[in-house]
């Protein structure tokens, strides 16, 4: 079976560094076209949202900007936690939640946790 392709936007080098870790983790790969789903990590709420992916966009930022995030654009909004052991945990669960469930058919749409 294809490993799951995940767009990923960071904030910064360190945001970027341990998303890509959970993501490999999580058994997906990244990629910079053509995504499964588009993962935004936190990311300014000022920050512009790409658009015309064709993918679900889901952000994990800190629990206060999650508000922000769901106005800006993105279909489902995640609460960033402190630890890695629980950061990796909720990649985890985001991938699998937001992963198509058969062939051609489209991702499951959930607002937020």
């Amino acid at each position: 079976m294809k490993r799951l392709a995940v767009m990923l936007f960071a904030g910064n080098r360190a945001e970027a560094t341990l998303a890509s870790a959970a993501v490999y983790c999580a058994g997906a790969r990244i990629v910079t076209s053509k995504p499964d789903i588009a993962l935004l990590v936190d990311v300014k709420a000022g920050a512009r949202v790409p658009r015309r992916l064709n993918a679900p966009l889901v952000a994990i930022v800190p629990p206060q900007e999650k508000r922000k995030a769901l106005s800006a654009g993105v279909d489902a909004a995640y609460a960033r936690p402190a630890q890695w052991k629980a950061y990796s945990r909720l990649v985890e669960r985001v991938l699998a939640e937001w992963t198509p469930t058969r062939k051609g058919s489209r991702p499951r749409r959930v607002r937020s946790s």
